[in-house]
């Protein structure tokens, strides 16, 4: 079987390549690299994703080597390679320096105790992390630059945060930028820029929120213990995108945004005075990841990523439509409802039915929470709160 090798050749400069990787580089028959630093290097191949796919396909010589920038176990390309071309190439790894690890080192910042990303997809994911986690390295490149990423962070609320972005690093124009997403946002940086973020305010997502804790007005929120209840039969994964329909004062939305720590939660309310609490609620509680949207559900729904999880407060009478557009969205919908009367009970029963929703399940919940009345303490009642939840049963097991 012939040699592959698969070679991280540092983060740029000639000094901070190994000498495996040298050695490697020079004893190959034939070398291929979708990097930049190698396009003028007549002993290099320089190819695009396609073409280094097709040539690693007809294993022509003994041994063949592909250069990766950094390290090559570090957000690289090697795992592709691997799943791909195992059956045909004996396959080897060498190591490489990140532009991560020369990055820390540069701006002494230890990186044993950060978060480590690369920015590729859904601009929200940069406002997440940030959220959640007091730093963070960030490898950019593609759609998302350093500075879109500055931008992103301050339209969302996230403008203090920390920041330094090194650019061209270990080259002879390398250069490491501080400030903060507003004073950054307008700068341009070079494609391919490391970033790091740090942000002292950042929320713990694991601890759950008081009702005394949320800015309420006049506007009916859902409370503690049947949030508990609701987010237990979503079981929200930290990726998720969420709906919370109907948000009210943001109390599910500030939750569900703390258990998709790494996701995203569009918060779709129609009233002005709910839609400032939900906005207040969300920077109190940290929960960048939450996006306001004034709007009567459905509409507009084909304008926001498709969903993976919803949770319903408030229909307006829409409970229908709301359900038959989620499912033609994402026939793996899951959906959990709040309902307090026994006739929108059965219509969102019907409603789930009528769209295959045909895993249902209804909890009726009845609260009641201790009160002080002079020296007694004496027990009040909640009024009863049915939790349904629905799903399409052949596709969840599939």
């Amino acid at each position: 079987m012939k040699k592959l090798f698969i070679v991280g050749f540092g983060v740029g400069h000639d000094d901070f390549r190994t000498k495996k990787a040298v050695d490697v580089i020079r004893s190959a028959d034939r070398v291929l690299t979708l990097s930049r630093f190698y396009k003028n290097d007549p002993a290099v191949e320089y190819v695009d994703l396609s073409e280094l796919m097709q040539q690693l396909n007809t294993p022509r010589s003994e041994t063949t080597a592909v250069l990766v920038g950094g390290d090559c176990c570090f957000f690289s390309i090697t795992r592709k390679l691997v799943q791909e071309f195992s059956n045909l190439y004996e396959i080897e790894l060498v190591n490489g320096i990140s532009s991560v690890q020369y990055f820390s080192a540069k701006i002494a910042v230890p990186y044993d105790d950060a978060k480590l990303i690369s920015v590729h997809g859904r601009k929200e994911y940069i406002v997440a992390q940030t959220a959640y986690n007091r730093k963070i390295f960030v490898l950019t490149g593609g759609q998302y630059k350093a500075h879109d990423l500055c931008r992103i962070l301050h339209e969302n609320g996230l403008t203090d945060v920390k920041i330094q972005i090194g650019e061209k690093l270990s080259c002879s124009e390398e250069k490491i930028v501080t400030g903060t997403p507003a004073t950054l946002k307008d700068l341009i940086f070079d494609d391919l820029s490391v970033m790091y973020i740090e942000n002292e305010s950042a929320q713990i997502p694991s601890i759950p929120v008081c009702d005394a804790d949320f800015i309420r007005g006049q506007v009916p929120m859902t409370k503690e213990e049947i949030r508990c209840l609701a987010l237990r039969k979503l079981a929200i994964q930290p990726e998720d995108i969420l709906y919370d329909i109907g948000a009210g004062t943001g109390s599910m939305s500030v939750e569900m945004a703390h258990c998709a720590f790494e996701g995203v939660v569009y918060a779709i309310e129609k009233n002005e005075a709910a839609l400032d609490l939900i906005k207040h609620n969300r920077i109190k509680h940290g929960a960048f990841n939450i996006i306001v949207i004034k709007t009567l559900a459905p509409e507009h729904f084909s304008q926001l990523p498709i969903p993976d999880k919803v949770f319903i407060g408030g229909s307006s009478g829409n409970i229908d439509t709301i359900v038959k557009t989620l499912v033609e969205m994402n026939p793996k919908i899951k959906i959990v409802a709040n309902i307090i009367s026994l006739q929108n009970l059965n219509q969102i029963l019907n409603a789930y039915l009528s769209c295959g929703l045909n895993e249902t399940e209804t909890i009726c919940v009845n609260i009641a929470k201790s009160k002080k009345i002079g020296s007694y303490d004496i027990m009040t009642a909640q009024n009863p709160v049915y939790i349904v939840t629905g799903m399409r049963r052949e596709l969840c097991e599939s």
